[in-house]
């Protein structure tokens, strides 16, 4: 169980805000966890795990956007993180001490229509906006969407004139009823729908790439990646967090209920159980344990960061690092 192998080492913390810099280590202080308020599926697996370990055990900070995720990662603050897959590699080609442990997260965005739409998939919404000199809006601003999107029109695929925005805006504005086309990710596609039925998903980003190209119909979108120093202290904890957290998915997988129910409360009462629901009812709760699907994270990544010759040329020895947790080998 999880809590047989939990040590956290004796870390020195200078509690600056407090008592400067002459204060004492902090012995016993809890696991720290960074996630998003917002985010549903990638992370359940990972509190189904550390259940056991009681809420003193756990402190949980969230991060707003993702660049405020990679600033943390990038001052190596946390033990865990919960946050998108190219968003964790950015920070390991700049020497961030993350480990990537599993992936979690597979099916999150979804193309929104009006109800009246006759698209049915990917390519005859991409006519129908054509015809209609509309764009498709997108959020949040840096999306791996866009990735997607722009990887389809490469090879010849429907492609989309795109406008990016935050998402706060880009809902207000679908609820006004000024923007009609979208793609986005959940929950907030369950949001928009609860607030304007007005509306409908037309299909799902992951499942037409692979109807497209072929594939598992999914994506590996987010996961969880731990503080590689937090792994090296902790071995067996680590190892023993990624096959707990394989094992509780593959229990909930059926249970949307039992799973939206192992959120934190935060969670809970920002989205509300019904959106959570909602969202769950189309996704996928999956833990593939990240060094097992190398070449999968390899295909999405080159993807994602097309747009940094430096990222993609130092990518495959990163993948053949440390980045990726390998079970038979200490982190």
């Amino acid at each position: 169980m999880i809590r047989r192998f939990f040590r956290l080492p004796l870390c020195a913390v200078l509690l600056f805000a407090l008592t400067g810099p002459g204060a004492a280590a902090e012995k016993d202080r809890p696991l720290l966890v960074y996630t998003a308020i917002t985010a549903t599926t990638p992370q359940i697996p990972l509190w189904a795990a550390l259940a056991e370990l009681g809420p003193e055990k756990v402190s949980v900070e969230y991060w707003k956007t993702p660049d405020d995720l990679r600033g943390v990662i990038l001052a190596g603050r946390g033990d865990i993180w919960v946050g998108h897959l190219e968003g964790f590699a950015q920070a390991a080609l700049r020497k961030a001490p993350v480990t990537l442990l599993a992936v979690t997260g597979w099916k999150k965005f979804r193309f929104i229509a009006p109800k009246d739409s006759p698209a049915k998939d990917m390519a005859s919404l991409s006519l129908e906006l054509r015809e209609k000199g509309e764009v498709l809006h997108t959020a949040p601003q840096g999306s791996p969407a866009l990735a997607v999107l722009d990887e389809t029109r490469k090879r010849g695929g429907p492609s989309f004139t795109t406008v990016s925005s935050q998402p706060r805006q880009l809902i207000l504005d679908m609820l006004r009823g000024s923007v009609r086309y979208a793609l986005l990710p959940e929950p907030l596609v369950s949001v928009l729908l609860a607030k304007r039925p007005a509306l409908k998903v037309v299909a799902g980003l992951e499942e037409e790439f692979s109807n497209l190209y072929g594939g598992p119909k999914r994506l590996p979108l987010a996961g969880i990646a731990v503080n590689t120093r937090f792994a090296k202290e902790n071995p067996e904890f680590v190892k023993r967090l990624e096959r707990d957290m394989e094992d509780r998915a593959a229990r909930l997988a059926g249970d949307f209920a039992a799973a939206a129910n192992v959120l934190p409360e935060a969670v809970k009462e920002n989205l509300g159980m019904d959106v959570i629901l909602a969202s769950l009812a189309g996704d996928l709760i999956l833990v593939e344990p990240a060094a097992g699907i190398k070449e999968e994270i390899a295909a999405f990544l080159r993807m994602a960061l097309s747009g940094d010759a430096a990222a993609l040329a130092a990518l495959p020895a990163l993948l053949d690092g440390p980045f990726l947790l390998d079970e038979g080998k200490k982190p």
